[in-house]
């Protein structure tokens, strides 16, 4: 459950809604978290940072979406533990870009550079490492979150309200429904009205169990979205194990063939 003060609205959100994500080849960085608990440079630590941060880039080439790894140090407390996670839509090539930016951003930006936890967040992947073991947990700590909304309200928000609602826990239900170990995401679109779409987006760690992928959705659906996002055009809630998003233009690559529309929603 993010923070109020994670929330971040910028006014520039909405200047262009045409596809220009989905035409961008770039990178979208959103945020990124390090803890204030640190290392001594070139220590044991580091180095088996490096070696993680090495091992996650390199997986990453080989057309990977989902990644855990280990690595041990000399002792107990040099032992360092990081994922990354792509988004399921994306191609390899921008997945394999992305964990590329993003563990160069952790070793070397001025805040991350000697953090022992640290958590990234990029419009197509996620990267996170910590000295404690992580895996298979979500974590829920408001530090670690980060919501974004659209400054502008829908017309008829209560409506949109409940649209949005339903259309989210569904796309949840979707991501949640696989088992253990495999891909958890999922999208969806919804007719609005007869001019408009609602698309939505629902993804976890492959590493949370059907239960614990839904749970983790159901806190950021229930709690965080209403918080910043309620009537608004467009929302989004980051952790580092799942992830949610509603807009009124696509975002998101195809990922297969059309399926039937949902039939338009009264707003009214």
């Amino acid at each position: 459950m993010a923070s109020y003060f994670n929330y971040v609205i910028p006014f520039t959100f909405f200047i262009s809604l045409c596809f220009t994500e989905i035409r961008a080849q770039g990178l979208s960085y959103q945020y990124q978290v390090c803890s204030k608990n640190t290392f001594t440079p070139n220590s044991t630590f580091q180095r088996a940072l490096t070696t993680l941060f090495s091992s996650l880039s390199s997986k990453a080439s080989n057309n990977v979406q989902f990644f855990n790894n280990t690595v041990t140090g000399a002792n107990t407390s040099d032992t360092v533990y990081g994922l990354f996670m792509c988004r399921g839509d994306i191609p390899s090539g921008l997945c394999n870009n992305c964990v590329g930016n993003a563990t160069q951003r952790l070793s070397t930006h001025t805040d991350c550079s000697l953090s022992k936890e640290a958590v990234v967040y990029y419009d197509e992947c996620i990267v996170r490492y910590s000295n404690v073991s992580f895996f298979g947990t979500a974590t829920m700590e408001v530090n670690l979150g980060y919501v974004l909304a659209s400054p502008i309200n829908m017309t008829n928000q209560e409506s949109f309200k409940r649209l949005v609602y339903v259309s989210l826990n569904e796309t949840a239900d979707n991501a949640a429904s696989s088992g253990n170990g495999d891909e958890k995401f999922s999208t969806r679109e919804t007719d609005i009205d007869i001019f408009q779409k609602l698309y939505c987006l629902a993804q976890c760690t492959p590493d949370l169990s059907p239960r614990d992928c839904r749970s983790c959705l159901d806190s950021l659906i229930n709690f965080d979205l209403p918080r910043c996002c309620a009537g608004r055009q467009g929302g989004r809630v980051l952790y580092p194990n799942c992830v949610i998003r509603f807009e009124i233009y696509p975002f998101f690559r195809s990922l297969g063939p059309a399926t039937s529309p949902t039939p338009p929603a009264k707003l009214g």
